[in-house]
């Protein structure tokens, strides 16, 4: 192989990957809100679920903000979550991981 072919090669191999455009699912792939969604989910059933909503929150202040302010409610609806399960009000927990649930799904289907 020659160099000119060695050169187009290698330009075709960087430049047909950043050319091609990506498909839907990993165009609005949103991994950390998926990741929050999960801990949330099972912070809404477990016992001790201050583990939980601590990973959620910080899978959401590492997620895309790109959801037009559903993340950022969401961290609010974290936030209070924490608080309530702090001073073990259960109910006013659960419904605030109810809230931050919605968010996160809302999030996830409004990502650009």
């Amino acid at each position: 192989m020659n160099r000119r072919t060695a050169i187009r090669l290698m330009l075709a191999m960087v430049l047909i990957p950043a050319l091609t455009p990506l498909s839907a699912n990993e165009a609005d792939d949103q991994p950390h809100m998926r990741t929050a969604l999960g801990h949330l989910e099972a912070a809404h059933t477990a016992k001790a679920p201050l583990t939980s909503l601590r990973a959620a929150r910080k899978a959401l202040v590492h997620a895309r903000p790109n959801k037009e302010g559903q993340r950022k409610h969401a961290i609010g609806y974290v936030d209070e979550a924490i608080a309530f399960a702090t001073t073990g009000d259960k109910a006013k927990m659960q419904e605030k991981i109810t809230k931050a649930i919605s968010n996160v799904k809302s999030g996830i289907a409004r990502a650009r």
